[in-house]
């Protein structure tokens, strides 16, 4: 190595450090609220008082996290809630592609201004259209059941993933299309064949972002469900938070009930969304 490249090679790992140490903070700034939730949920109320949030805690208390399961009857919000991830979720997405792949790989009239006309979504707020909502709801005959949360859930998601799946259509080269239809395949059959399979970052991406949006949605839940057996995982945890209002160690055990499939979900998924995310990042 020149003695004229040391100084270039000691700025990189000046900035190197430099660049650890403030993602490091930002980490921790993260990680931090994180942590008072789960000392606080292995408390009793009593340690929590004396020694505050920042205490570790004396004797892990798991067992409030039992009773914090059957008194806030979970395991019927959770079985709720997976099954909007099961059914809501790939429905939107696989309709989302669906409606994505004709606008970014067929040419014919209005192309674009559909595509707008889906953009439009976006900008609408979902408190205006929660009376509508209700309404249609109430003549489908579907209340306070799960599939007056599953056409909702669908229809609103529908924009973002449709805006999403068509940029990674495009990235898609055309001749490998016009080389299946030469051979004779249907647009179906390229569709499910072909697009689909070279776009699983992109869905496996829009999979973790709809799960969690799904997971942790809770103005639509509240509007369109009143029975205790439709209810989601954040109507539940707000039931139980009325409970415990002045139980700290019994709702952040609760609290963290909720949120580790969420968190679990985003470990063992992160390399797709980062694959899906880098993709969608690449030129045209």
């Amino acid at each position: 190595m020149s003695t004229a490249s040391v100084p270039i090679v000691r700025k990189r790992r000046i900035k190197g450090v430099g660049l650890f140490l403030i993602l490091f903070l930002i980490a921790l700034v993260f990680l931090v609220p994180f942590g008072i939730v789960a000392f606080t949920s292995v408390k009793s109320q009593g340690e929590l008082i004396m020694g505050g949030v920042l205490a570790l805690p004396q004797q892990f208390r798991w067992s409030n996290f039992v009773r914090a399961w059957e008194i806030g009857k979970f395991g019927i919000y959770f079985k709720n809630s997976g099954l909007l991830l099961l059914i809501k979720v790939p429905l939107g997405i696989f309709l989302a592609a669906l409606a994505a792949y004709p606008l970014a790989k067929m040419k014919f009239r209005f192309n674009n201004a559909i595509f707008i006309l889906f953009l439009l979504g976006l900008t609408i707020p979902v408190h205006v259209i929660l009376i509508p909502m209700v309404v249609m709801v109430k003549n489908l005959g579907i209340t306070n059941t799960l599939w007056s949360l599953i056409f909702p859930y669908v229809a609103i998601g529908l924009p973002f993933q449709i805006f999403v799946m068509r940029g990674f259509f495009r990235l898609i080269p055309d001749e490998l299309l016009e080389a299946a239809r030469i051979d004779g395949a249907s647009e179906l059959w390229i569709f499910l064949r072909i697009m689909l399979p070279l776009s699983l970052p992109a869905l496996a991406t829009l999979y973790i972002i709809d799960a969690v949006a799904t997971w942790n949605e809770l103005l639509v839940a509240l509007v369109l469900v009143n029975a205790d057996a439709a209810r989601t995982v954040p109507l539940g945890l707000l039931r139980f938070q009325g409970q415990f209002a002045s139980n700290y160690t019994q709702m952040m055990a609760g609290v963290l009930i909720v949120i580790a499939p969420m968190i679990a979900l985003y470990i063992f998924l992160q390399q797709y969304l980062i694959a899906g995310l880098s993709a969608g990042a690449v030129k045209e």
